[in-house]
């Protein structure tokens, strides 16, 4: 064989080799994130061919399921929300910033998107019955999904905030289960779906175009977290944690705070007022200032704790934190005072500690303010998934209560907690007094300026002495957090405290 002969055959092994070796690395390594591009139509085809789980709450009701469109269709499994019989169908609306959609031309959001894997049938355990299924494409069934959200304090909350902007969230402090979590106004998500006659399909289209267009009332937004809000006085027990914590106040019911309460408390040529502009006239305790929301008091709190402790105890609540939880929340927000100069430190820093200046809360974020007070000062870690389960109804994932964070020593936060009883009892937020249930609360009335009317907020917790579920609302431009926002807290816990009574 010829010298020039075997220099070719050795080209030719050489390059065999690479094209193996190429084909190898994408068969092995490379073939997940090809199928994965966005720009893969057979990814989409192969998805939409299998009948999606379906989506459940905690009470049994089915709130997200898939629908066959038939075997000639382009996507087979088309996905359908609520009870689309039903006249405007409240249920997917009341749902709809929760759950997101699944939809071939416009995407997916929610929960739809945050376990897309799970619900087209992917998980780190299967029974091995589905394993074979799967291997021998005998079934195209995906694994539902069972929420830990109750349909029917969901559905109290949306309606208790009457179409208004806003949203609700509740929790369960002991356990960190979300269970319910409302934006309002909100849309049907069956009109991402292209699902239907030619007809059909035209008209979900342009009322798809309408929610789109109308940004006033912003429909798709979840205000429950991603909204940010000025806090108002709903952020004064974080306050009122700071000074116990760090011992700058001893006794909350008997020792009288500094300044007596004229209705304004001038901060380096800056006034600081309380809503009651001719003030409480006598120096409060700490126990009495949160429950009349006395400014003065508090704004002087922020002073004497200081822009250091005032920070820490804000971030041990959450603040300036990501919450770790299966859909994104939006970081609550307080500044950075310690490097500012001090006259601009000093006023600031007292509209801080009364819930203003710069800081901004989701809804989702005070739910946990109130949870870590209520759970002795432990803030779980929020999840909205219970479990999830195979087509053959055997648990292949399931969620358990784990810690996030302490915001406050327990002794603290059961200090706190006596104080918002006060609140309810005596205070500004009596509208959420409930007979045969001991309610913990602050109200927040939060100015946003520009001539509009205030944010109105509440947040609590009850049993006030074992809590087994916390609530955050806010009412957009709605007045008074007392007026607006405790009503809606309110009903929702009088229609969990029937579920619990009732037994189911």
């Amino acid at each position: 064989m010829s010298r020039q002969i075997k220099v070719l055959l050795a080209v030719f092994l050489v390059l065999l080799i690479a094209i193996v070796a190429n084909l190898t690395w994408i068969q092995i390594f490379g073939s997940e994130r090809i199928y994965d591009e966005p720009t893969n139509t057979r990814r989409k085809t192969d998805e939409y061919s299998i009948d999606r789980g379906q989506i459940a709450t905690t009470d049994g009701v089915v709130l997200a399921r898939s629908k066959d469109t038939g075997a000639g269709s382009t996507y087979r499994y088309l996905r359908e929300y609520g009870d689309p019989a039903t006249a405007g169908n409240p249920l997917a609306v009341m749902f709809a910033n929760l759950l997101g959609y699944d939809s071939p031309e416009m995407g997916r959001t929610g929960i739809e998107e945050a376990y897309n894997r799970e619900l087209l049938g992917g998980s780190d355990e299967q029974s091995f019955k589905t394993f074979a299924n799967k291997l021998l494409r005998s079934t195209n069934k995906g694994n539902s999904i069972e929420l830990t959200v109750d349909s029917r304090l969901q559905a109290t909350a949306y309606d208790a905030l009457e179409g208004r902007k806003g949203a609700v969230v509740a929790i369960n402090p002991k356990t960190g289960a979300v269970l319910a979590m409302v934006s309002s106004p909100s849309f049907d998500p069956n009109i991402a779906v292209p699902m239907g006659t030619e007809g059909e399909r035209k008209r979900r289209s342009d009322n798809w175009k309408q929610v789109s267009a109308d940004k006033d009332a912003n429909r798709a937004f979840d205000r429950a977290r991603l909204g940010l809000y000025p806090p108002g006085s709903a952020f004064k027990p974080i306050t009122a944690s700071a000074a116990l914590q760090y011992g700058f106040v001893k006794d909350p019911l008997n020792d009288k705070l500094d300044p007596l309460c004229t209705g304004t408390l001038v901060v380096n040529g800056n006034r600081i007022t309380d809503f009651n502009k001719s003030g409480h006239g006598k120096r409060l305790t700490l126990t009495e200032a949160l429950a009349v929301s006395c400014n003065v008091t508090f704004a002087q709190l922020g002073l004497n704790v200081g822009p250091v402790n005032f920070l820490r105890t804000a971030e041990a609540y959450g603040f300036n934190r990501v919450i770790p939880f299966v859909l994104l929340i939006a970081k609550s927000h307080v500044r950075d005072l310690a490097g500012l100069s001090g006259k601009e430190n000093a006023q600031n820093l007292a509209w801080s500690a009364v819930g203003q200046d710069q800081d901004l809360a989701t809804p989702f974020e005070m739910a946990m303010v109130a949870s870590g007070i209520a759970n002795g000062g432990v803030m779980m870690k929020p999840y909205m998934v219970s479990q999830v389960k195979d087509y053959n109804g055997k648990i292949v994932a399931q969620s358990e209560p784990e810690a996030w964070r302490r915001a406050v020593d327990a002794r603290v936060a059961e200090q706190v907690a006596a104080m918002m009883v006060e609140v309810v009892d005596h205070g500004t937020g009596q509208a959420a007094r409930i007979k045969g249930l001991e309610v913990a609360g602050k109200t927040g009335t939060a100015e946003v300026g520009n001539g509009q009317p205030p944010h109105g907020w509440f947040i609590c917790f009850a049993p006030a002495g074992d809590a087994e579920i916390a609530v955050a609302v806010v009412v957009e431009n709605a007045g008074q957090g007392a007026e607006a926002a405790a009503p809606v807290a309110r009903a929702v816990l009088e229609r969990w405290q029937e579920i619990e009574l009732s037994g189911d």
